[in-house]
Formats: structure tokens, C-alpha cells, sequence
């Protein structure tokens, strides 16, 4: 088989090369290793951001000492070009802009205007980049988050700065589905971490529905494929990994749910009749491409953004990026804020602690993305102290009001 693939495709282009593990490497030089197959390797090393897992490439596989550096990016100017070269953090490297100049903005928010910055964004986008622009790649927002943690600091994730983004899901019918789904959009985007903590506290609301009884947080399930823990996890996988469009396999998903939670909460369930709408089968239904893409508010003149992951973006071309504030894991930081230090101090990310070179490396990914506007979202108290420097550089910097509610007669 080795053989005739090879011989198939003399020629091999191996794309985002930085994030290919050592098994798909392994894999690929077996199929293509012969001396008449031709394999160019493409990747950015500081894009690098799946390095938690055993299998992950290592630095010196990729790329090789004598590999040609493509410095120059067309698709953003000289002021993204120099945000990126100071938040390289495997390789330092001076990237050049070849593309429009834009405008980099910071975006200053309070604890009650937070749920401001969003629209602030796509009023300044609808200021700045031309329309068409917009239409044709509609401004995005992003974060290292999605969903909120148990920490009780606000805002966490992209769910905190977008009322009613799809996260945690209600008791409407056929919301454990719903969440289900979307969960599996994030697996795909390489977000398995998100992913599985999306669909578990969807199951986490249900038990609370049934049961006087809570789950457990997903680190404290066992592992043992004998105990619930273990079943729970097997059946966590499932549910992210096979196709949702039968509405046979998702009852028998939903039986094995049903099954489990008594073991699980330790208490016998008390409302199964309550479940049947949160764990009912609806059909999958895609939105229209141009609703996606260009979705518009015409009362206030904007093209309306798009919010998803920055993992999720990577590869991709915006007219207009928000990079949100978000908590990263350990509870502790805050990725923006923590960006905006090492800018100010001038000081050199690939020599900061582990944790903040994880957030620099994201926020890399996403300022790289747009190609008139780049926007970050911080708070006030947080990012005070670096508003002179980054005026410094060029920002813009822009405080957000919250904006007082109309008085009905």
C-alpha cells in the first residue's frame, strides 16, 4: 500500500507542519520515505499551539536546520508584523508586513460594560474597514475560552463577553443534543480539552434536574473501565466522536446516561419525566452560508461578528479580529493582560514562565489573523498601567461604556 500511494503522489505538500504529532510523522515517512517521492514540509514553529500531549512534534523535528524562512506576510502591515515578531516564542524571528497598513486597537472595559465591547467592535470595524470587506470576511471574535470555569472571576471565556452564545445548555427540548454538537464542532477544531467540558457540564445541568444529587467534576471520574467513572468517560467519548443524526444512536446514547446518573450522583433519579425534552433528538439543521459568514444588523449599520475559539481559527483570514480577555486555566491570569506586560516591559516572551508563553502563543495565532483591524479586549484595572506603552506603539486606545437602558412609557 506504501508503494502505490507513493507512487500516486510523486509530489507531497505537508501543511501545518508544527502541530503534526511523531505518529503522524512516523506514519508519513513509511508511506512517502522513498527517494523518488518529492515531500515539502510547510508550518509556522510559532504557531505551535497543540504541545500538551506525549505525541506532540518535537522543536527539532520541524523545521530542519537548513529549512527556508518565508519572513514576509502579506497579509497584514507593519504594526501587526511587529506585534507578532515580540510574541514569538519557539523561534524569534522578525516578521515583515507587506499588506495594509490598519489599525491595532485596545478596547477598555468596566465590570458593567462588559457585554459592551462586542458591539464597540463592530461599530469600530463598520468605521474603518470597507464594507464589502466585511461582507466578504465578516469580523471575528475571539478568545482562548469559550466556556466559563468554576473560578468566580467575570469575565472567563467568550460565553461572558456574548450573551447568548451557545455554551451551557437550558432546559429547552433537545438541548443535550444541541450541546453534543457543538461540542463536537470544538473537538474538531482541536479543542478536546473544551470540548469535553462542554458536554459534561451539559450532563452535570441534567443530573441537577433529575437528581438531588450533583456530579462530580470530570477530573475526579475514575478511570477504571469497571466503574461508573469509567463507563461515564467511555460514554463521553462516544457521544464526541460518532455522528448524531440518527435519532436510533442517540437513544441509545441518552439510555446509557439515563443508566448511569444514579451510580454517578449516588441517589436514585427523582425527575426521569423531566428529562425528556433536554434529552429529546432534533434534527441537525445548517444555517445558510451567507447568514453565517455575513450576518448584518441593519438598524445600527454593522456587519455582525462571529465568535468562536482562537484554536479554531488558526489558518484563517479575518477584515477584523477581537482578541477577548480570558482567564486562563489555572484560574490565576488573565492572556490579554499578560500580553500587554511583557509588551510594555519589552521583555522577551520565550523567556516567560510556562503558563504565560501558553497564552502568548494563542494570542499570536489570533493577531495574525486580520488583515485591517486587530482589537483586544482587557480591563481597565488590568491593562491601566500598559495603556501608555501601547499608545507608544501606535494603539489606539478606546474606553467602553456600558450603555443605559431606554426607559419604556
Amino acid at each position: 500500500m506504501a508503494q502505490a500511494t507513493a507512487h500516486r503522489f510523486p509530489f507531497v505538500l505537508l501543511d501545518e507542519m508544527q502541530d503534526t504529532s511523531d505518529l503522524q510523522q512516523r506514519l508519513l515517512d513509511k508511506v512517502f520515505g522513498s527517494p523518488s517521492t518529492v515531500v515539502q514540509r510547510v508550518g509556522d514553529i510559532n504557531q505551535r499551539i497543540f504541545t500538551d500531549g506525549p505525541n506532540t512534534a518535537q522543536p527539532s523535528s520541524f523545521p530542519l536546520p537548513r529549512a527556508a524562512q518565508l519572513p514576509v506576510s502579506r497579509r497584514f502591515g507593519s504594526k501587526v508584523a511587529a506585534l507578532a515578531s515580540d510574541l514569538t516564542i519557539h523561534r524569534r524571528q522578525r516578521i515583515d508586513g507587506a499588506g495594509h497598513e490598519g489599525t491595532i486597537a485596545l478596547l477598555l472595559f468596566e465590570d458593567d460594560s462588559v457585554a459592551d465591547v462586542v458591539p464597540a467592535f463592530e461599530r469600530m470595524a463598520a468605521a474603518t474597514v470597507p464594507r464589502q470587506l466585511l461582507l466578504d470576511s465578516p469580523p471575528r471574535v475571539l478568545g482562548a475560552r469559550l466556556i466559563r470555569g468554576g473560578a468566580r472571576a467575570f469575565p472567563q471565556s467568550v460565553s461572558c463577553y456574548v450573551p447568548g452564545f451557545t455554551t451551557v445548555p437550558n432546559q429547552a427540548t433537545g438541548s443535550l443534543i444541541t450541546a453534543a454538537r457543538a461540542a463536537q464542532a470544538q473537538r474538531q477544531s482541536g479543542d478536546n480539552h473544551a470540548a469535553v467540558t462542554l458536554l459534561w457540564n451539559a450532563i452535570r445541568d441534567l443530573a441537577r434536574l433529575a437528581s438531588s444529587g450533583g456530579l462530580p467534576p470530570l477530573r475526579r471520574l475514575d478511570r477504571d473501565p469497571a466503574t461508573a467513572g469509567g463507563r461515564t468517560r467511555l460514554l463521553l467519548h462516544d457521544m464526541l466522536t460518532s455522528p448524531l443524526d440518527s435519532h436510533v444512536e442517540w437513544a441509545v446514547f441518552t439510555a446509557r446516561l439515563v443508566r448511569l446518573l444514579p451510580d454517578l450522583t449516588q441517589t436514585p433519579l427523582k425527575g426521569v419525566a423531566r428529562l425528556a425534552d433536554p434529552l429529546a433528538h432534533i434534527p441537525y439543521v445548517a444555517q445558510p452560508a451567507a447568514a453565517l459568514e455575513a450576518p448584518t444588523d441593519t438598524e445600527r449599520g454593522v456587519v455582525l461578528s462571529v465568535a468562536g475559539s482562537i484554536q479554531s481559527a488558526k489558518g484563517e483570514t479575518h477584515a477584523a479580529t477581537l482578541i477577548l480577555e480570558c482567564l486562563e486555566r489555572s484560574g490565576k491570569k488573565y492572556d490579554v493582560h499578560e500580553v500587554l506586560g511583557l509588551l510594555s516591559r519589552q521583555q522577551d516572551a520565550s523567556k516567560a514562565l510556562v503558563t504565560i508563553q501558553r497564552a502568548v502563543q494563542l494570542v499570536f495565532v489570533g493577531a495574525t489573523r486580520p488583515t485591517h483591524l486587530l482589537a483586544f479586549a482587557a480591563h481597565r484595572t488590568r491593562a491601566e498601567p500598559h495603556i501608555e506603552a501601547m499608545t507608544a506603539r501606535g494603539w489606539s486606545v478606546h474606553e467602553i461604556h456600558a450603555r443605559k437602558a431606554i426607559p419604556t412609557v
